[in-house]
């Protein structure tokens, strides 16, 4: 595969996971941001122009930026707090090369949980690995970027306090997958805390045995297929 191949495959991934986000009510009109590392650089990234509506965005829409938030290919529109949470990222944890930040509707209330409990068995595979970044007001200060970072931790999964969810992978599956399931974490924690019966969270020992369990079932290496496969029947004008 050559590079221009790679970078178009890139674009590609990124804009199915614009538009499952659509379709899984995760997009907040023109808000939040999914990014992508281009291939055959260390701190460049696709983003989408702000503006767009997450059912518009296609691989040919997408914009390139630098480290510094600078426009190199598309349209000088970018939101500034995307630049900012991503490049914290794509800066200093390079082997994620997808980065998806969300506020779901249906979850982010659960950022306000101190710490957000693990209750079912799905969320076991996130054990260990969601790490909690404190809210520091709309992230527009370029120093947050180190903190953010530092949060992220190796699980490549961040709760940003009072704010929304952060995911990163090293494929756009992993990355997505991530937020499915981070989201479904905190879905759980708020329907059992809603329902005002007593919790039973399971045996704590079980914990880290079904964290390793679920290693054998890496997050998007079975889903993402599938994933395109739905975008492709219901819109596939994301590739274009």
């Amino acid at each position: 595969m050559t590079l221009q191949q790679e970078q178009e495959k890139v674009k590609i991934n990124l804009a199915a996971m614009f538009r499952l986000t659509a379709m899984n009510g995760w997009d907040d009109t023109v808000w939040n941001h999914i990014t992508a590392r281009v291939p055959g650089s260390d701190h460049h990234f696709y983003m989408h122009r702000f503006g767009l509506t997450y059912e518009e965005v296609c691989a040919s829409n997408l914009i390139k930026v630098d480290e510094e938030g600078n426009v190199l290919e598309g349209p000088n529109d970018v939101n500034t707090a995307g630049f900012i949470i991503h490049s914290a990222i794509h800066l200093n944890h390079p082997e994620h090369k997808f980065v998806f930040h969300a506020h779901p509707a249906s979850a982010i209330a659960a950022t306000a949980f101190k710490e957000i409990p693990f209750l079912v068995q799905d969320s076991s595979m996130l054990y260990g690995k969601v790490g909690y970044h404190d809210w520091e007001g709309l992230s527009v200060d370029p120093d947050e970027r180190h903190r953010i970072a530092e949060n992220m931790g190796e699980g490549g999964m961040l709760v940003m306090r009072n704010h929304g969810f952060l995911t990163a992978g090293a494929t756009a599956g992993e990355c997505f997958m991530k937020m499915y399931y981070l989201v479904r974490m905190c879905e759980v924690a708020l329907s059992a805390k809603a329902s005002n019966l007593a919790v039973d969270s399971g045996p704590d020992h079980l914990w880290p045995i079904a964290s390793k369990q679920y290693e054998a079932f890496s997050p998007g290496v079975y889903e993402w297929p599938g994933l395109l496969r739905r975008c492709d029947r219901l819109d596939p004008s994301y590739k274009h």
